[in-house]
């Protein structure tokens, strides 16, 4: 029953033509994949990578690998401007027993300032996705499923995501719709389609002394086909540069989260999640590991009236 599980999902999702996007636990320190509007809210490129393993021990368990780029249009002599745009680049591969799928997308944003401590973007990411599905590795009960009469890869093209993101030095919110065209995926299952999924996404960060904070935080997302998913986050950040939390994702699992800062322009981010489904009667819990790497030179308050977005 173990093994036979997953593949005996990503039949039901070919049927019923709903795919859901990977999930992050780390979700306030990957912003950018959630929301395409964050591109160029800093002053310097963003660079991050990650990867997660998700149900430890389960056979076919998603395991999800992702790359982003992102950073700010700057006319040369101009230093600061109220209003900006911001390009970037995000990659993701994830992979669930026999089911997997890679997108490739660009990103834009326009970030206006709505007042000294208040920016609002405008965004969406542009590209394609490749869906795969390996039909021989299925183990199914009727071999005539017209499910099964799929081809091994197709790419699906334009994929589309527009994004709306508010941000202070304390405080962000956001939403953003994912595969806002819904495009049929011609090829593989019955009727399969890219399912929108919308995310929802905010926090405040609250000074509880001098070098200290409290960041609490949530991500819900909705999609046609799938019960609503929350997430809820809390970490007590220190001096910036190490901060320790925990969460809880609605009905799957309890985690525990850690960001550490070292040699000036990189960050480490650790989390980890203990199951709290039935799912956990055959796998062990979740990893989940986020590399950033951001070079900005000391912060310069005449060159940005917010230094330091809250949800960095």
């Amino acid at each position: 029953m173990r093994y036979a599980l997953l593949p005996l999902l990503c039949i039901a999702a070919l049927s019923a033509g709903a795919q859901q996007l990977s999930q992050y636990t780390q979700y306030v320190f990957n912003a950018f994949s959630v929301n395409p509007a964050v591109a160029g809210s800093k002053d310097c490129l963003d660079l991050r990578l990650g990867y997660r393993k998700q149900w430890t021990g389960f056979e076919g368990a998603p395991v999800t690998g992702w790359a982003s780029l992102h950073g700010t249009l700057r006319t040369k002599g101009k230093p600061f401007v109220a209003n900006k745009h911001g390009i970037g680049m995000f990659v993701e591969s994830d992979n669930a027993g026999n089911w997997g799928y890679t997108r490739m997308l660009l990103a834009y944003a326009y970030h206006m300032q709505m007042s000294r401590d208040y920016y609002l973007s405008f965004g969406f990411f542009g590209g394609a996705q490749q869906v795969k599905y390996d039909v021989g590795g299925s183990t199914v009960v009727n071999y005539n499923d017209p499910a099964l009469d799929s081809r091994s890869s197709v790419v699906v093209i334009p994929e589309i995501t527009p994004g709306v993101w508010a941000y202070t030095k304390v405080a962000w919110g956001g939403i953003s719709m994912h595969q806002a065209l819904g495009n049929k995926i011609n090829g593989i299952g019955t009727d399969s389609r890219l399912a929108r999924q919308f995310m929802l996404t905010g926090g405040y960060k609250y000074r509880i002394g001098r070098k200290t904070a409290l960041v609490p935080s949530a991500l819900i997302k909705l999609s046609k086909g799938a019960p609503a998913a929350m997430d809820l986050n809390a970490m007590v950040e220190w001096n910036r540069q190490f901060a320790l939390g925990a969460g809880y994702r609605s009905g799957d699992a309890v985690t525990f989260l850690l960001k550490v800062s070292f040699a000036k322009y990189f960050q480490l981010g650790y989390s980890y999640d203990v199951t709290t489904s039935n799912i956990r009667l055959a796998s062990s819990n979740t990893h989940e590991v986020i590399l950033a790497i951001t070079p900005c030179g000391k912060e310069d308050m005449s060159r940005r009236m917010i230094n330091c977005p809250a949800f960095d």
